[in-house]
């Protein structure tokens, strides 16, 4: 019977040690939990503090967006002002041309039917012989007699349109 009380004695301690184990992980495991709701309580403790800063982020970029809505909406005032700008100009330049076209016809030296008429502002205004500037450069300009005053077989001031009687 000795050879019983030894195998006895020894499930016996086999399962203290294998109770002893499991004690000792059970307890790890608390330990590790016991870790982990304390990391997990300081991460929400850190998330509530930021929250603060994400606020005062939010606040910072609707204050931006108000700018740049400020800053848009300006730049759509300055473009309107400059169109307008532009638009008063190509009308005073539309009342110029149609004086001068006007006085063109007028003036009994200027071809104002030629095909490659264009209103010319005069660089000077004397009663005698009005001489033009062209407004826009003409790609061609024809051969035309020679005007009162000038030397044969040169060409008139550019845009000046006369007629010979």
């Amino acid at each position: 019977m000795d050879t019983w009380i030894w195998i006895v004695v020894a499930v016996v301690v086999v399962v203290l040690i294998a109770a002893a184990l499991l004690a000792a992980a059970r307890k790890k495991k608390h330990e590790r939990e016991a870790q982990q709701r304390l990391e997990a309580q300081q991460l929400r403790q850190q998330a509530v503090t930021q929250t603060s800063g994400l606020s005062q982020a939010e606040v910072d970029a609707r204050e931006a967006e108000a700018r740049a809505e400020l800053a848009r909406a300006e730049a759509e005032r300055a473009q309107l002002r400059a169109q307008e700008a532009h638009t008063g100009l190509a009308q005073e330049q539309a009342r110029q041309e149609d004086v001068l076209r006007q006085a063109d016809r007028l003036d009994p030296d200027v071809d104002h039917r030629s095909a490659d008429y264009t209103p010319q502002a005069p660089t000077t205004a004397g009663p005698e012989a009005p001489t033009h500037q062209a407004a826009q450069e003409p790609t061609h300009q024809p051969t035309h007699a020679a005007e009162p005053g000038t030397e044969p077989g040169t060409e008139p001031p550019a845009g000046s349109h006369r007629r010979d009687a």
